[in-house]
């Protein structure tokens, strides 16, 4: 594997984590709010599903940039 591969096979595995945690809070978050009526639990369900959205949005401007073609230009002098 070369060593981009192996650091978005990382970040990707992050995600993953990120995202599994962010759904059992939002879970809990929401049913909490509904079943008991505990108010402060909906921002809490707000502010679980942005992290786990924000996680997606890391992993894939990572992938982005890493197959960003390299511009041979980039590192020449004027």
């Amino acid at each position: 594997m070369t060593d981009v591969a192996v650091q978005q096979k990382k970040r990707f595995t992050t995600m993953i984590a990120i995202d599994v945690v962010c759904f059992l809070l939002a879970g809990a978050a929401i049913v909490g709010h509904v079943a008991f009526g505990v108010g402060w639990l909906l921002p809490a369900f707000v502010l679980a599903i942005v992290a786990g959205l924000g996680a997606q949005i890391w992993f894939v401007a990572g992938w982005l940039k890493a197959t960003k073609p390299q511009d041979p230009q980039a590192g020449r002098a004027p």
